[in-house]
């Protein structure tokens, strides 16, 4: 009777094994088959955004220093010019659906970087919300692409589209500019348009963008248009003077540049001033580059459950020290670096980051046990920081060069970015080992984060007119950390390579300061 009870004993026990062996076993095939869908999905989106450009070909050239991509299509007389012109902090990247959707129509679209953006070589000086500042000189850059242009070309039809704060640039251009046919005006706050000048304008907004659909209808109120309307037009096409306010749906302040009902309203505007119906073939561009940047995220995601679990020790922290640090960290370099920086570069808004990113990494060293920096360098592994590097600043570098905004190093930017190592490095080295910490790291670096945030916020509320370029890097760097931070912490919660990370992670945030903010000399 024993031995009957022991055997069925034995048996339960190799049946659960069994039992979990194959759950185990199943769950991987799940994870196996999900892995290969994304890549499928990816290499889908990837094909969807190559054939949407099959039948156009796209040349990168120089006007005196401007660089400038021209879209048209294939083996076919254009039929007339449209000039594109990005908003702040952006590139030819930004206008690259419109661009392909009005060259399907048969256009010679010309985008180009304004000084300081993308891929610009020299920076821009000036305030930004002053006419005799930065506008003017954007203004002129905008008049020697068109004049070279319309010079080489000579079209019947031409056009300049120009969205934020491009939207005043382009309207002042268009009016110095009277062989321009039309101007558009995509999320303007213009106040340069006149009753007649510049020729022809339709300003569009996103639904999502109630300020300035309100301040659109207000300029129009202010060239004498009572209780205008959005969707209607004023004034006389005999006359050149049409005026229109329109609205796209479902669409915010980016997002009106990707969608399709931007692509068929601009379509239709031409039409309607040139008294033709060209074939419109609108792109989802926006739409695939989410899918295929989004397939690679999740891609990765599954691929962290096939990682090795490798356990080293924990970073403890003492929690008073670390708020003690984090408030003196937080507090003391705004002040500090109000009266004195250490020049890295010649441009004050990258120039204070770097200083700021460097003094409060020098602070928080103080919160670490020395003990801890001895267990980090055991957490070194060299595929998988240079994984890190190649997925977060060349793969996903490239989508976002290509389709939303300038993400490679070029030129200028080369000697910024080995600048903003210094500071980034050490900065997220040191995050990384408080999301490591042995319990509650998440709450750690994220409370780390906000003090940076406040850190840097108190900077540009000191000394506004220099550096309020840095509240676009904030907004880079919550965009980083909600992305590239949260991949790079899978990964380091499974393998707890704190090292690897930390430093991938350091260059990439350096990458994306170098690349994305607009460079600004006094």
């Amino acid at each position: 009777m024993g031995n009957a009870v022991l055997l069925d004993t034995r048996l339960r026990i190799l049946a659960r094994k069994d039992k979990f062996y194959l759950l185990k076993s199943s769950k991987n095939t799940i994870y196996k088959v999900s892995c290969l869908l994304l890549i499928l999905i990816a290499l889908f989106a990837f094909w969807k955004l190559d054939f949407a450009e099959r039948n156009l070909t796209s040349v990168k050239e120089f006007v005196n220093k401007t660089p400038v991509t021209l879209t048209f299509k294939d083996n076919l007389k254009t039929k007339g010019i449209v000039f594109l012109a990005h908003g702040f902090a952006g590139s030819t990247s930004f206008m690259r659906p419109i661009a392909v959707a009005l060259a399907e129509a048969g256009y010679l679209t010309v985008r180009f970087d304004f000084l300081g953006h993308g891929r610009h070589p020299l920076p821009y000086s000036g305030d930004i919300t002053t006419i005799e500042g930065a506008t003017q000189k954007f203004v002129n850059q905008t008049n020697e692409i068109i004049s070279h242009y319309l010079l080489k070309h000579s079209p019947s039809f031409s056009m300049i589209i120009g969205h934020s704060m491009a939207s005043d640039i382009i309207i002042r251009s268009a009016s110095l500019n009277p062989s321009l046919n039309s101007a558009v005006a995509i999320s303007a706050y213009t106040d340069a348009l006149k009753a007649k000048e510049p020729k022809n304008v339709l300003i569009l907004n996103g639904q999502w963008e109630p300020q300035l659909r309100s301040k659109s209808l207000e300029i129009l109120q202010n060239i004498g248009v009572d209780n205008p309307k959005e969707g209607r037009l004023y004034g006389a096409l005999d006359d050149n003077a049409i005026r229109k306010v329109d609205f796209i749906k479902n669409a915010d302040h980016v997002g009106v540049l990707y969608s399709v009902r931007t692509q068929r309203e601009l379509v239709d505007w031409i039409n309607f001033l040139e008294k033709d119906k060209q074939i419109f073939i609108g792109n989802n561009i926006g739409i695939w580059t989410g899918i295929l940047f989004f397939s690679i995220f999740f891609l990765i995601i599954l691929l962290t459950k096939f990682l090795p679990k490798k356990t080293l020790g924990k970073y403890q922290f003492g929690y008073m020290r670390f708020f003690s640090i984090n408030i003196i960290a937080c507090v003391l370099p705004p002040l500090i670096l109000y009266n004195f920086t250490f020049k890295f570069v010649n441009f004050p808004a990258h120039n204070h980051l770097i200083n700021q990113m460097i003094l409060i990494s020098i602070i928080l060293f103080f919160s670490l046990p020395p003990t801890q920096f001895k267990e980090l360098t055991k957490s070194f592994n060299f595929p998988l920081f240079a994984f890190l590097f190649i997925l977060f600043c060349i793969l996903f570098g490239s989508i976002l060069d290509a389709y939303v905004s300038s993400f490679l190093l070029t030129g200028t930017r080369v000697p910024v970015f080995f600048s903003c190592l210094i500071g980034s490095i050490p900065l997220m080295v040191l995050m990384q080992m408080y999301y490591d910490n042995y319990s509650n790291g998440w709450i750690l670096g994220n409370i780390f984060k906000l003090f940076l945030i406040i850190s840097l916020s108190a900077s540009i509320l000191l000394n506004i007119s220099q550096l309020f370029i840095i509240g676009y890097a904030i907004i880079l760097f919550l965009t980083f950390a909600l992305i590239f931070g949260f991949l790079s912490n899978m990964i380091s919660r499974k393998y707890n390579n704190t090292l690897s990370v930390g430093l991938a992670n350091g260059i990439a945030l350096a990458w994306t300061f170098s690349t994305a903010l607009p460079m600004y000399v006094n």
